[in-house]
């Protein structure tokens, strides 16, 4: 809510998890898709913005770390200035947090430095369709620019942790892909997906009454799959996987 520390909004969505079985179940969809796209190099797994810590319930050995001291993270970690030496990273885990980046170029400058060759960044964040751009401005506290630099650095959402723009992944990844590929060519997209047509907005979120009984979890989670091929006019969320290119010479240094 408005005004709201980190702290705070944590304890809230504590116990939005504890009493929301739905959600809890399309969380625990969403958290498995990002496994199965986690690269199996060597080095070590982190999750940046672990927020209430519950990846680490199917990744039991992905480090959890947030900007913030919290009761969750196991380490404080800037995903602006990674405090990783380069090339020692397996993953880097974003979830909800690629569009609370005020710098994404200094996030992917370092993911760029700090990845083994064929680790990756796998990013589960919101997505910006016609839909869900609607939905997003009318009925979400978050800002949602679609107009915004892509990949320049954005003051409103350094102002604290929680300020945003929701539309970033989009923005990054789908409308300006080309120019990303070209600032990045290291850092290959080898999987884009979008998905969440209609069950994420029942479910409530973390902030909102649902609008479906748990018990009806399955029966829409089949009715979600017919309709995934809708997610591009509709859809909520996005999963965006890039992989750090085996061979390039990894000689950049830190981003200040």
């Amino acid at each position: 809510m408005q005004g709201e520390s980190l702290l705070e909004t944590l304890d809230r969505q504590a116990e939005a998890w504890n009493e929301r079985p739905l959600l809890r179940s399309l969380y625990r969809e969403w958290q498995r898709l990002a496994v199965a796209h986690l690269s199996a190099v060597p080095g070590e797994s982190v999750e940046l913005g672990a927020g209430i810590g519950r990846f680490k319930d199917v990744a039991p050995s992905v480090r959890a770390t947030d900007v913030e001291r919290t009761r969750w993270a196991e380490e404080v970690v800037d995903a602006e200035n990674l405090p990783f030496d380069a090339a020692t990273v397996a993953n880097l885990v974003l979830f909800d947090v690629f569009h609370h980046l005020a710098r994404p170029a200094r996030f992917l400058d370092e993911a760029r430095r700090v990845l083994a060759p064929g680790g990756r960044v796998v990013i589960v964040d919101p997505y910006c369709s016609p839909v869900s751009t609607f939905a997003y401005r009318h009925f979400h506290r978050e800002l949602t620019d679609l107009d915004a630099a892509p990949i320049e650095p954005d003051e409103r959402v350094a102002a604290s942790p929680l300020a945003s723009n929701q539309a970033r992944a989009t923005l990054v990844f789908f409308r300006h892909a080309d120019r990303f590929r070209r600032r990045w060519p290291e850092l290959e997209i080898i999987a884009r997906r979008r998905f969440a047509v209609f069950l994420y907005a029942l479910s409530g979120g973390y902030s909102r009454r649902p609008l479906a009984p748990a018990a009806l979890y399955r029966p829409l989670a089949v009715v979600e799959r017919l309709l995934a091929p809708l997610a591009p006019l509709a859809g909520f969320r996005c999963l965006v996987v890039l992989e750090r290119r085996v061979g390039e010479h990894q000689t950049e240094t830190r981003a200040e």
